[in-house]
Parts: C-alpha cells; sequence; structure tokens
C-alpha cells in the first residue's frame, strides 16, 4: 500500500502550525564539516543509516551545537550518540540515556575513551515505562539544552508521565526531538509505527509547543503495513522538533 508522503489529514493542520525544511538544509553545511562520518568507532551499518536519517541535516534542524547537554534517550547501540558526542564537542555533554543495549553500547564506546560521553542502563521493557518516569525524576531541573530520541516515542507506556519529567529537566528554551516511523492514524503497535498528529497531540498537551516540523526523513515508498524493521531502508519518518 503506497501512499502520499504525507497525508493531507495529518499535512493541513501541521503546515498551519511550522514546517521546515530548506532553513535545515542550508544549515546542515556547518555541521556536514564538523561531523566525520567516517570516524573512528563508526560501522558500516552505522553510514548505511546515515542516507536516511541525515544526521548533519537533523542536527542543524534541532540546532544541536557546541557545548551543549544533550540526552539520547534510549540510545540503542549509540548511532546517533557517537554522532552527538562530536557535535557538542570537549565542552558539551552527551548522556546515553536508558540504555537497554549496554553490551553492545559499552563494546563501542568504551575503546574510544571519550570524556564527553555518559551511559544510564535500564533494562527493556522496563525502560519505556514507569521505571523511566523515576529515572528521569532522579535528575536536577534544568540541566538539559536538548533531549533527542529515534523510533522510540511510540514505544512509551506512559507518555505524558514521561513528557512532564523531560519537560522538567529541560532548560527554558531546550529542545525535544522526536523522530518516529509514521502510520496513517493512531498507534500501529505490532509494527512500531505512530501518527504525527498523535504524537504532536500529547507533546503539546505536555505543555510544549511545536517549533519545527521537516519532511526530511519522509518516504512515499513506505508501505504501513510492514514493520519497522522489514522497512527500515525505506521508512517513512516523522521529524519535529519542540520547545520547551
Amino acid at each position: 500500500m503506497l501512499r502520499p508522503t504525507l497525508r493531507s489529514s495529518v499535512l493541513t493542520p501541521l503546515l498551519t502550525l511550522l514546517i521546515v525544511a530548506a532553513p535545515a538544509a542550508l544549515a546542515s553545511r556547518a555541521f556536514a564539516l564538523a561531523l566525520d562520518l567516517n570516524a573512528k568507532g563508526r560501522t558500516d551499518t552505522d553510514k548505511d543509516r546515515d542516507s536516511y536519517n541525515k544526521p548533519a541535516e537533523l542536527f542543524a534542524f534541532w540546532g544541536i551545537k557546541d557545548g551543549m547537554r544533550v540526552m539520547d534517550l534510549f540510545p540503542g547501540n549509540g548511532y546517533l550518540t557517537l554522532l552527538l558526542s562530536q557535535a557538542v564537542g570537549p565542552k558539551g555533554k552527551v548522556i546515553g540515556f536508558a540504555s537497554y543495549d549496554h553490551e553492545s553500547f559499552d563494546k563501542r564506546f568504551k575503546p574510544l575513551g571519550l570524556a564527553n560521553l555518559e551511559e544510564v542502563v535500564m533494562p527493556e521493557p522496563q525502560g519505556f515505562g514507569s521505571d523511566l518516569t523515576k529515572a528521569l525524576a532522579k535528575l536536577p531541573a534544568g540541566s538539559f539544552d536538548a533531549v533527542l530520541t529515534i523510533r522510540n516515542y511510540h514505544d512509551l507506556q506512559n507518555p505524558a508521565e514521561a513528557l512532564g519529567e523531560i519537560k522538567r529537566i529541560l532548560k527554558t528554551g531546550g529542545t525535544l526531538g522526536i523522530i518516529d516511523s509514521r502510520t496513517a492514524s493512531g498507534r500501529d503497535v505490532p509494527n512500531h509505527r505512530i501518527a504525527d498528529d498523535v504524537i504532536i497531540r500529547e507533546v503539546l498537551q505536555a505543555g510544549f509547543s511545536l517549533s519545527g516540523v521537516s519532511q526530511m526523513l519522509s518516504n512515499p515508498k513506505d508501505d504501513y503495513s510492514k514493520g519497522y524493521w522489514d522497512a527500515r531502508w525505506i521508512i517513512d519518518q516523522s521529524c519535529l522538533k519542540f520547545t520547551r
């Protein structure tokens, strides 16, 4: 089942808020110089992911800068984490929070000895529910410039609670960046997909403002009937920026 890039039922309300594409593409040129996509520790799989995650453009869209303190929420094997470590530089800090693949994460990062990187382990699936909220509650208020997560929002068991804590730990004006695998409407739990309007509604209800919607990761060739792992190379992804 192939469909337009973004269904009109989703696109219309989003257009009345904000759609950002060209500015991010222009700003990404600076990051393209700063990000070393062939850096030590990056795998062939990482480089394959670059083509559909567009990290330089993504960081420009989210406004990631040198010296920032950034949370990579549910970092997996650390694809985004390693690039963030480059982007924030030695004066910044990256927290791989709620890591549920500690063995892979540790194997990748321990040999690199990155002083600006820290991991907080939380076993799956506990990390998607109340345990996540409790862990976030231990962090100081206003201690992060940005909280970012890629294809994990759909798994949150208590989004309102988690978002409340994320808002608390973000500085005023801080960024919540979300990427997820799209579906036409609602939540598609078996296929690990979620509609843009569901994410936006829940995050706005938590007190954030929507400051950017980009179509840089959209793909009209995606078949929504397939799960993420079956369609990962052509996945149609939301790309959202919220501000505290």
